[in-house]
């Protein structure tokens, strides 16, 4: 996999915007790190980007890296960029970032984890298409999530072993949101997301009363990463 976090010159609205991803990607998500809007829904725009491309082969990924500008080509101005090339080591759960709920099938993760350095974590939660009335019922408990999710960042960006945080929704819309979150280890990981804390108050909430239709939880190690975020350069 590669991942790649830009800031834009000016905000960007995912229902007039398309980025396209490397030709040598088999599949590719990005779109906005968005605030919600008054409606308390994710408004789908911001000057801050992110997501992922997976690849069948590490040579493609490395490509990609190597030459970044032609491979990834952006029609605005780019004033703060991250690169990287990811392993992934664990993939758990359901999510439509493939299209399908049966296209992550072919999301296979390395067999032997490399080990040392950070640990990069990727989450998603999605819900079931819905005709109107029934959609509105269910509108409290989609609103309820995306209010939790942000008090879980917020609390994230207080623990010392949080390095960076970021939460994207990629196109086409309707496509399972993507949460990212780097540590400096995986005990720190480990504790963030399931010791006590509000983590893992919400895990429990979602185990019981089923506050999203599906999750899915993907692990990966840093190959290789260039660039800053928010001003800080994240290195390996």
């Amino acid at each position: 996999m590669t991942f790649h976090r830009v800031r834009f010159s000016s905000e960007l609205n995912a229902y007039k915007t398309s980025i396209s991803g490397p030709k040598r990607a088999l599949h590719w998500l990005f779109g906005p790190q968005s605030v919600t809007g008054e409606d308390g829904l994710r408004t789908r725009a911001s000057d801050v980007w992110g997501g992922a491309g997976f690849y069948g082969e590490l040579s493609d990924a490395q490509a990609v890296f190597g030459n970044m500008s032609a491979e990834l080509r952006f029609d605005h101005d780019v004033v703060e960029a991250w690169h990287a090339i990811l392993c992934p080591i664990s993939h758990k759960g359901e999510t439509n970032w493939f299209g399908s709920l049966d296209g992550a099938a072919n999301f296979v993760p390395a067999k032997t984890d490399p080990g040392g350095g950070p640990l990069l974590v990727l989450t998603s939660a999605g819900y079931n298409v819905l005709p109107p009335q029934e959609l509105k019922a269910d509108m409290p408990r989609r609103l309820d999530f995306i209010v939790n999710v942000d008090r879980v960042r917020a609390w994230y960006a207080t623990l010392p072993g949080c390095m960076a945080l970021g939460l994207f929704n990629p196109n086409p819309i309707g496509t399972d949101g993507i949460t990212f979150s780097l540590w400096r280890d995986d005990a720190s990981m480990m504790a963030a997301a399931y010791r006590p804390g509000v983590h893992r108050a919400q895990l429990d909430r979602y185990r019981v009363e089923h506050t999203a239709d599906r999750s899915s939880f993907t692990r990966a190690r840093i190959m290789r990463c260039t660039g800053m975020w928010d001003g800080v350069a994240i290195s390996k």
